[in-house]
């Protein structure tokens, strides 16, 4: 039996500089058809990722995503891939806008993703997929205590305990 994960569906997450808002079937349908009306999109963003995320949203209902917003704006996304599996184990991807990159908002969103899990036992570990020539993604996972899981070029898997 897989854990039990609505302890992530909450719907907002805030940190020192954004806010969270889960991503629902709806406005998620509306985005994966490039429809932005429901939200205010920032400069750099729907990215070439945001439509294949809303889609997922959409349409998998183990899959929960968060709107990363700047000041009432839409810089980016984050969120699980999947359900935890049977060990707890959860992936999770994130995307921000090319403006918005390297200033700290991916690190402090994921770390706001993190603590949401943390708060419920049905996580126990965090896995997250970059590809090898992604450095700062990387690296943010690095400062997150992530550590190289497993090295399948051109993909770096990383994995995380959580509490």
């Amino acid at each position: 039996m897989r854990p039990d994960h609505r302890a992530a569906r909450a719907g907002r997450i805030v940190t020192r500089r954004l806010v969270l808002d889960r991503l629902e079937r709806g406005p998620a349908r509306a985005l994966a058809e490039g429809d932005c009306s429901g939200v205010v999109p920032a400069r750099g963003w729907p990215t070439d990722a945001t439509a294949i995320v809303a889609h997922r949203a959409a349409t998998d209902a183990e899959a929960l995503t968060w709107l990363i917003q700047r000041e009432g704006a839409v810089i980016g996304e984050c969120g699980l891939k999947h359900a935890p599996d049977a060990d707890g184990v959860v992936e999770i991807g994130y995307g921000l806008g090319a403006p918005w990159r390297s200033q700290g908002y991916g690190t402090e969103a994921i770390r706001g993703l993190l603590s949401r899990l943390e708060e419920s036992p049905a996580y126990r570990g965090v896995t997250a997929e970059v590809h090898e020539g992604n450095l700062p993604s990387r690296r943010l996972l690095e400062r997150l205590g992530f550590a190289v899981d497993d090295l399948t070029p051109p993909y770096v898997w990383y994995a995380r305990a959580l509490r």
